[in-house]
């Protein structure tokens, strides 16, 4: 027992890996429930040992910590594999280190900077973090998912302040109280100050000031939130079903099964007299608009088009987009993850093709460079998609909105381009089934309560298995079904709500004065090295 205190009172940065795992959603229990609150400490253990060590050991550190509370928090993700022999392995084998090396990184490089510029310290830290974050948001294998931000979804009045610096700057909020609580335990236990004696320490007065900071922006956020509560009037009526269609299934196989099941709860849904109806992102795994504009629909694509005729209110559904491209005198065809939008007439009028796709599961792009990658995650269920190009508005009663399939809800600047071309509400199809009940589903969902909040429009999120739910332009859940709960979910739009946010206009302007500070004083630094050596010849 000895021993094992002795480990952690050396060690005592583990705490971070423990604190990760409670600062985002796991299990639905009363009390991992307050994952808020502890995302602004989490961080402080490791802040606090690293604080004095070489840069060698600060990322050897920060490795250790951060693939530990990767795992702890995240390695649901692998369950996407789960269906084939070693597939959840795979999986969180590669993503697990790929996020704790952008992790890591973080780390070392704010306390390389702010050893040279300590009282920029707070600063420097949450300028990296969200610098890197950014990259972290950009290129082919983008996995935008873990940012601290979203850590706060359910504090619905702190996180208005996403209306004027978007995801980042909500980040850049807690790495920065982070910091800061790190260096007041620091100062506090060396000098063993007494309590009487706070008010004189320049890290108490930091922290305090922050936290007026943050009880300001809150009391801002729920004066805002209390000025615009009012009953949703109807605009635009829409109803989801979420029909829980197994991932572990042979689609193929049991489609005319699944096909009934959604009749069934959109029968029931149609007494709500919706004027769109929604089905999700795996409900319909066919070549329907491919299909449609060659004339050779099968029997499965024709009962599709049938409900929605049947039913004389458009349908938006998934399916399995193709592209055709020539290679010379060679006609290619390539599959897509697609949205596909049917009319009252039972007629295709618009498709949309998922521009960001799932990393190792939807597509592989290095597979000419890494082709036992790529075997691999066939092996278990990936896909061969190929991206879309352009996000694509749909209309419905003269009403335009934008389509987000599976997780394009994290990528907060396609549903900003999608806001600024016109979009008055969001749809999001997914599929969550393969996660484990209830963390999956929440950490994934979490991000759609900012990108209603960022861009002022409605955000409507259409699951398989859930989180199926309405959620108002500024953030606030109206209506909902439990996950893995089958049914119908019908509520109303009420566009008098949407309003312009200063993040819809400006943009990530807050995210670029913090990478323009980082390079700033990373050119200083660099300056100062070459004048040193210059002047050693």
């Amino acid at each position: 027992m000895n021993r094992i205190f002795t480990f952690f009172k050396r060690n005592y940065y583990l705490l971070t890996s423990l604190l990760m795992y409670l600062s985002f959603p796991t299990y639905d229990i009363c009390f991992l429930k307050g994952f808020p609150f502890f995302a602004w400490i989490a961080l402080v253990p490791l802040f606090m040992y690293v604080r004095d060590k070489k840069p060698k050991d600060v990322y050897l550190t920060s490795f250790i910590t951060g693939l530990l509370g990767h795992f702890l928090a995240f390695e649901w993700i692998g369950n996407f594999g789960a269906a084939a022999p070693g597939g959840y392995a795979v999986i969180v084998g590669f993503l697990m280190p790929a996020l704790t090396v952008f992790f890591s990184i973080k780390i070392t490089a704010a306390e390389a900077l702010s050893r040279r510029f300590e009282g920029l310290r707070f600063l420097i830290y949450p300028s990296v973090w969200v610098f890197v974050d950014w990259i972290e948001s950009i290129g082919h294998i983008a996995y935008p998912l873990p940012y601290w931000g979203y850590t706060q979804y359910p504090l619905t009045s702190f996180i208005q302040m996403a209306s004027v610096t978007g995801i980042m700057g909500v980040t850049f909020t807690i790495i920065l109280f982070n910091c800061l609580a790190a260096e007041f335990a620091r100062a506090w236990g060396f000098r063993k100050i007494a309590a009487a004696e706070l008010p004189r320490m320049k890290e108490a007065r930091m922290i305090a000031a922050a936290v007026l900071f943050l009880v300001a922006v809150s009391i801002m956020g729920a004066v805002t939130l209390a000025v615009n509560d009012r009953p949703v009037k109807r605009g635009l009526r829409v109803a989801m079903v979420q029909s829980c269609i197994s991932p572990w299934e042979n689609w193929f196989e049991n489609r005319y099964r699944y096909l009934e099941e959604l009749k069934r709860y959109t029968a029931g849904a149609m007494a709500e007299r919706p004027d769109l109806l929604v089905w999700s992102e795996s409900a319909t795994l066919e070549t329907i608009a491919y299909d449609y504009e060659r004339g050779s629909l099968n029997d499965f694509e024709k009962e599709v088009l049938a409900v929605a005729q049947a039913n004389e209110t458009p349908l938006l559904t998934g399916e399995i987009g193709v592209k055709e491209e020539y290679t010379g005198l060679v006609l290619k065809r390539s599959p897509q993850n697609n949205a596909v939008l049917i009319d009252r007439y039972g007629q295709v009028v618009k498709t949309y093709s998922k521009i960001h796709l799932v990393p190792f599961g939807e597509w592989f792009p290095y597979e000419k460079w890494l082709a036992f990658v790529k075997h691999i995650t066939e092996s278990f269920g990936g896909s061969s998609f190929v991206p879309g190009e352009r996000p694509v508005l749909f209309d419905v009663m003269g009403r335009k909105f934008g389509v987000l399939i599976c997780y394009e809800g994290i990528f907060h600047r396609l549903c900003r381009d999608y806001r600024n071309l016109g979009a008055e509400f969001y749809v999001n199809i997914t599929n969550d089934g393969w996660t484990d009940t209830f963390r999956g589903h929440m950490q994934h969902f979490s991000a759609s309560i900012f990108r209603a909040v960022e861009n002022g429009i409605w955000y409507l999120r259409a699951g398989n298995t859930g989180y199926t739910v309405f959620i108002d332009p500024h953030g606030r859940i109206k209506k909902s079904i439990p996950i893995i709960t089958k049914g119908h979910l019908a509520g109303d739009i009420d566009f008098t709500m949407n309003h312009r946010t200063v993040y819809s206009v400006i943009g990530d302007l807050f995210l670029y004065v913090a990478m323009g500070f980082v390079t700033v004083i990373g050119s200083i630094i660099g300056f100062e090295k070459i004048k040193a050596r210059l002047k050693g010849k």
